[in-house]
């Protein structure tokens, strides 16, 4: 018995995003551009691709200041005994051993995860400087390499939400697909000479690539496939939330069969749900299983082996985001390795040991639960989004191969899981005011139906209003993202500033971010105080982040999100004043003069 599919009802703001890989031209050096910075090219371990590039500067200018730097050898980095300004740094990873080959374990093997992190944030905290970030996961553009690296989609999404967290900072993300290292380390230095504005990049032996991200409506429904519905169906992440809506969903198609694994015991609500579903006609079992752990993974897998089961589809949703019952969703520039670790343990490892298990037992296929945040880059929760882009590489790697594998990036989803904790519906609430809508379950039901139809192995789901995507600055600031971007201007209350002087601009610049503040405090703009401080205010780290979209979207200033969060404790007059420096020096300023507001 095989799973039968339903045809998706139409849905005017769901889309489908998927990442291409375009050709593009060689990129060209400009003359003199090796000694116009100094740089530190480090990497974990040994890499011959930077040790070629630190020789493609050399021979560009000998006289260039450089640093090789090994992170995997040294606390901390030489990078601080550079004195020149504006220092470029190039992190490589490309020659990390790839996770198929070392214990899961052993939380040293994620040590170079650690160390991309500290990396960007060392970057963000030196003005003037910029970083760009070099895997070789073997897994992006045409084809597969011999050696796979897909927990370097880590390293990804950390890039993306540095860009979004402190854009002047970013450079950009460079996967390497070069055999030879040489020809590796000239193409880099050609490509980051070049001034290009890429910022995520593939140098392949045919040539650079540059990525687009493309939007399309969801697809038919193909009938012709599905999964098995009278083999074995493991589900990750217990019997509650998402998961159980997965399991209901598999019952409800006729699933007799249906393995829970969670780290948590049978408790009252989750034998209930266990319960509903054997009511359903399905045998259920409950395992209490860590899948962040490779030795009960390992023995699961032997266990369903010996007794010779057949397995239908493996659905990975396990997470674990809180410790000591706070979350461990943080900022790029907060982010700590405990915090980090706690987020890769069920969700990344979880994923890696699973998709050994679907391809060891021969499943039909295997769903992976991630999020839009590590496709877009999220401003605050770049630990989070950088633990679920690993599942996007699992997916990749498993393309093509016996299992039939997809990793959905999904938007947020209200109602379950994450989306009904306090930490989440707060998020959602931002990106829901910005545009982002919230994806329901029987959306998300429905995209799996159809995910499982489809041959892409990775899929994000996101329901937006595409009027208001232009209040996510960094839509029009990257080339990856410029065909979801729209033409919204910025500057909007840059016209009421070009007669004002004085103390008179500082009272209207009060007076337009205080009815958005207001909005968000669910008070009156009168009851704001503007000489208050911020933090007094009632002001979060959430509400932070929107400001940040508002300023730049009133008076076309970019904020980065630490310059908002670090002025917190300041009032919203004193913040004005600053703002009205910025407003003065920035171009769009111009157009004030002129009565015009720009485009974004």
């Amino acid at each position: 018995m095989t799973m039968g599919f339903s045809e998706i009802e139409a849905d005017d703001a769901t889309r489908i995003l998927t990442l291409q890989w375009e050709k593009a031209e060689a990129f060209e050096p400009r003359p003199g551009a090796a000694g116009e910075a100094a740089w530190v090219i480090r990497s974990w371990g040994p890499s011959r691709a930077a040790d070629a590039f630190a020789d493609a500067l050399r021979a560009a200018d000998p006289s260039v200041t450089l640093v090789r730097d090994d992170a995997a050898g040294t606390a901390a980095g030489t990078a601080a005994g550079i004195a020149a300004a504006d220092p470029r740094y190039v992190f490589f990873v490309d020659e990390t051993a790839p996770m198929a080959e070392v214990d899961l374990a052993d939380d040293a093997n994620w040590a170079w995860a650690h160390a991309v992190v500290r990396t960007c944030q060392e970057v963000a905290a030196r003005p003037g400087s910029r970083v760009w970030l070099v895997t070789r996961t073997g897994l992006h553009g045409p084809g597969h390499s011999d050696t796979v690296r897909p927990e370097h989609d880590f390293v990804w999404a950390i890039g993306r939400c540095h860009a979004t967290e402190s854009a002047d900072s970013w450079g950009g993300l460079v996967d390497v697909k070069v055999d030879d290292p040489r020809a590796a380390g000239d193409m880099l230095a050609a490509y980051l000479l070049s001034g290009s504005a890429e910022d995520e990049v593939l140098l392949h032996d045919d040539g650079p690539f540059v990525a687009r991200l493309t939007a399309s409506e969801l697809p038919p429904t193909d009938s012709g496939q599905g999964i098995s519905m009278d083999r074995l169906h493991i589900v990750s992440g217990g019997a509650l939330g998402l998961s159980f809506e997965i399991e209901r969903w598999l019952a409800r198609a006729g699933a007799t069969r249906i393995l829970v694994l969670g780290r948590s015991p049978l408790d009252a609500d989750r034998g209930r749900n266990l319960r509903l579903l054997e009511g359903m006609g399905a045998t259920v079992e409950y395992e209490v299983l860590d899948v962040g752990d490779p030795e009960q993974v390992r023995g699961l897998a032997i266990r369903l082996r010996e007794r010779g089961e057949s397995i239908g589809g493996v659905f990975h949703l396990a997470s674990s985001w809180r410790l000591d019952g706070e979350s461990c969703v943080a900022p790029l520039a907060t982010a700590t390795p405990e915090q980090t670790r706690v987020l890769l343990g069920a969700k990344a490892s979880g994923a890696l040991l699973l998709a050994d298990l679907a391809e060891g037992l021969g499943a039909e296929a295997m769903v992976l639960f991630s999020s839009a945040a590590a496709t877009l880059g999220s401003p605050g929760q770049a630990n989070y989004a950088a633990a679920n882009a690993v599942l996007d590489g699992v997916a990749r790697r498993l393309h093509g191969g016996r299992v039939r594998a997809v990793s959905l990036a999904w938007g947020p989803i209200g109602e379950v899981g994450f989306g009904a904790s306090r930490e989440g519906a707060d998020l959602h609430e931002v990106w829901e005011r910005l545009g982002l809508k919230r994806l329901t379950v029987d959306r998300v039901l429905s995209t799996v139906t159809m995910a499982l139809s489809q041959d892409e192995p990775n899929l994000s789901v996101v329901a937006w209003d595409e009027t208001a995507l232009g209040a996510l600055p960094w839509f029009g600031q990257r080339p990856v993202l410029e065909r979801l971007a729209t033409a919204e201007p910025v500057g909007l209350s840059l016209d009421g500033l070009a007669d004002l002087a004085g103390g008179e601009r500082i009272r209207y610049i009060v007076d337009v971010i205080r009815g958005h503040l207001a909005t968000m405090l669910g008070e009156a703009p009168a009851d704001v105080d503007p000489d208050r401080p911020l933090v007094d205010l009632g002001l979060d780290s959430l509400m932070a982040l929107e400001l940040l979209f508002i300023v730049d979207r009133e008076f076309a200033v970019s904020l980065e999100l630490h310059e908002v969060m670090v002025g917190m404790d300041a009032t919203l007059t004193t913040m004005a004043t600053r703002l009205d420096e910025r407003i003065r020096v920035s171009p769009q300023s111009v157009l004030a003069a002129d009565g015009t507001s720009g485009p974004r």
